[in-house]
């Protein structure tokens, strides 16, 4: 099912620079959040933030501090997580052993994600990209209905890695389906698990929806986006990604944040929620 522009009169997304997230999910997510209340019924929605000071930390320290977050954010859910984001100061920081910082969050993420198997037994879809602040911010949706995880056949599931991308592979899902919805990760310019086109923006955008158009396909959406929110590496770009996400996706681009990406080359992301069927 092709990703489609919206029919609506496209508005100007709002564009952050310098974005930062501040631990409460009404500011740092996209506002479908609030909605869901009455797509689902009042108590059968939680989020569960936990926001932890990581900008000094280093090496295992930011193991553990994402080990710890993840932790006691999912304890709090009467169940396990479907959607799950992830903000890191400096993701691609490297430590003096040359494993950057978003490397060794991977690693305390899939601690927690063990320690609690008996309650995420499907494992959820995730953003984690940078941000201008100085915290680790984690927040994390449970919704009272049954979801499955959807994986992109253009790309090689993030659990698949090669060591490339560190020792621990990244513990995401590239969307799940639940309740008429399919909720995308963070999805970028990635093909099997390769970045392409470096430094072309905007072949970089196009390429990531087009795994937006194949992650709709093989989870049944409709390929019609409610919103969207993207993330993008440097602020130079953040007015030409505007013109970019107005044209194809109208209206449904709610916000445009400045963002590093977990990788170096990658320059933007875009995480959103279309219908399913």
């Amino acid at each position: 099912m092709a990703t489609t522009a919206q029919e609506s009169t496209p508005m100007h997304a709002t564009i952050v620079p310098d974005w930062s997230a501040v631990g409460c999910h009404e500011r740092d997510l996209s506002s479908w959040l609030g909605q869901l209340d009455s797509d689902f019924g009042a108590g059968r929605v939680h989020v569960a933030s936990r926001t932890i000071g990581a900008d000094a930390l280093r090496g295992e320290a930011i193991t553990e501090a994402a080990r710890q977050a993840f932790h006691e954010a999912l304890l709090e859910l009467p169940g396990g997580p479907c959607r799950v984001w992830s903000f890191l100061p400096r993701p691609t920081e490297r430590d003096d052993d040359l494993l950057e910082r978003y490397m060794r969050f991977n690693a305390g993420r899939t601690q927690a994600y063990r320690q609690l198997a008996d309650r995420v037994r499907v494992v959820p879809a995730g953003t984690c990209v940078g941000h201008a602040g100085s915290d680790l911010v984690v927040h994390a949706l449970w919704i009272d209905a049954p979801f499955a995880a959807v994986e992109n056949p253009r790309q090689r599931p993030a659990w698949l890695y090669s060591d490339r991308y560190g020792p621990v592979p990244p513990a995401f899902t590239r969307a799940v389906r639940i309740g008429g919805m399919l909720l995308a990760s963070g999805t970028a310019s990635v093909v099997g698990e390769d970045s392409v086109h470096h430094g072309q923006l905007d072949e970089q955008f196009r390429e990531s929806v087009r795994n937006l158009e194949s992650l709709a396909e093989a989870g049944g959406g409709d390929g019609r986006w409610r919103s969207l929110q993207i993330y993008v590496r440097d602020t130079a770009d953040l007015a030409r990604l505007g013109e970019l996400a107005r044209t194809h996706f109208g209206d449904a681009a709610e916000r445009i944040l400045h963002a590093p990406i977990c990788r170096r080359e990658l320059l933007v992301e875009i995480e959103g929620v279309c219908s399913a069927s």
